[in-house]
C-alpha cells in the first residue's frame, strides 16, 4: 500500500489505508501537528529575543551618534559608520520581529460540531481527520518556512552590519585626509 503524495499543497487521500492502521496514522498526525506548534513557539521566542538584542544595539549606536553630532566638532568619520551599522542592525531587528508576527496556525483537535458530521463511521472519521491533519501540518510547515526565511535574512543583515560599518569607516578615514600613503 503506497499513498501517493504529489506535492505539499494537495489534499491527501488516505481512503486505501488498511483499517487497522488508521488509528495509528491519526495518532502520528496529531503528534506531528503538535511538533510544528512547538517549533513555532520556539522560533517566535528566538525571533523576538534576537529582535530585542539587535534593536538595542541599533539604539545604542544611535545614542553614541547623538553624542558625536552634538559635540563642538562633529566627526563624520565616526558618525557615518555608526549610522550605517545602526541602520543595518535596525533593519535586521525589524526582519526578526516580522518573522514573529501573529499568523494563522493550525492546532490539534477538532470542534465537535465539525467532526460530528462524519462520526457515524469511526474509520471514515479517522481517515477524514488524518487527511485534514496532513493539510494542517503542510500549512504550518509553510508558515514556519516563511518565518525562518525572514529570520535568516535578519541574521545575515546583522552579521553584515559590523563589516559594513568598518568598510564605511575605512573609506571615510582614507578619503578624509587623515591617512596618507606616502
Amino acid at each position: 500500500m503506497v499513498v501517493e503524495v504529489n506535492d505539499q499543497t494537495s489534499k491527501p487521500d488516505f481512503s486505501e489505508i488498511p483499517d487497522n492502521a488508521v488509528k495509528e496514522l491519526h495518532r502520528q498526525g496529531e503528534l506531528c501537528l503538535l511538533g510544528t506548534m512547538q517549533l513555532a513557539v520556539a522560533a517566535d521566542q528566538r525571533a523576538t529575543t534576537l529582535s530585542g538584542i539587535l534593536g538595542a544595539g541599533s539604539v545604542a549606536l544611535a545614542a553614541a551618534m547623538a553624542g558625536l553630532i552634538s559635540g563642538a566638532h562633529p566627526n563624520l568619520v565616526l558618525i557615518v559608520p555608526a549610522a550605517i551599522t545602526a541602520l543595518f542592525l535596525f533593519i535586521a531587528a525589524l526582519l526578526c520581529a516580522w518573522s514573529a508576527q501573529p499568523t494563522d496556525f493550525f492546532v490539534g483537535g477538532y470542534e465537535p460540531r465539525y467532526l460530528a458530521i462524519s462520526c457515524a463511521d469511526e474509520l471514515y472519521a479517522l481517515r477524514y481527520a488524518a487527511e485534514d491533519l496532513q493539510m494542517r501540518i503542510d500549512a504550518n510547515r509553510a508558515t514556519l518556512e516563511r518565518s525562518a526565511s525572514r529570520q535568516t535574512w535578519g541574521r545575515r543583515l546583522a552579521a553584515g552590519a559590523v563589516p559594513a560599518g568598518l568598510i564605511a569607516f575605512l573609506t571615510m578615514f582614507v578619503s578624509s585626509g587623515y591617512c596618507r600613503f606616502s
